[in-house]
């Protein structure tokens, strides 16, 4: 309810602004731009996280890795991977389905990144006439009582 989908529906805005034209940035509707962030997975440590279009999977070293598939097969080598539905021949090199009509290569996985905690966002307020109360950006303070000030949510 607070942000504005852009048109690959695979990245939003804020509300108050709008997708750019290539659906990479934010432009806000006072006309500053803002780079999206990419939407990520995370991993079962909540730490770690990965692409939304990979698989976490735990390295030889322990970490997490990503699998650059999505919900792909982690190996057991810790170290390869395969797509979704498919089994890890090891000794072949291979990624096979049970029914044998799939066989390509394992992928390789790559390590994932630390989650970064989300920037806090700045809501802008509008202060009351009392000096104390204040309502979100684009709401009205309306007096409710002598000493009470309440918010309607439209503009003016």
């Amino acid at each position: 309810p607070q942000s504005v989908p852009c048109a690959r529906g695979d990245r939003c805005c804020p509300r108050g602004s709008h997708c750019s034209a290539d659906g990479e940035s934010c432009v806000t509707d006072l006309g500053k731009e803002t780079r999206v962030a990419p939407r990520a997975v995370p991993c079962p440590d909540g730490q770690s996280e990965c692409p939304d279009d990979a698989t976490c999977c735990v390295t030889s070293s322990g970490a997490w890795g990503c699998c650059p598939m999505p919900q792909a097969s982690c190996c057991a080598d810790k170290v390869h991977c395969c797509p979704h539905a498919t089994i890890c021949d090891l000794t072949r090199g291979r990624c096979v389905s049970p029914t044998g009509d799939t066989d390509v290569p394992l992928s390789t996985s790559f390590p994932a990144w630390k989650r970064q905690p989300p920037a806090p966002v700045a809501l802008r307020q509008v202060l009351c006439p009392d000096g104390h109360s204040a309502c979100p950006d684009g709401a009205t303070c309306c007096q409710l009582s002598p000493t009470q000030y309440g918010c309607c949510p439209l503009q003016n």
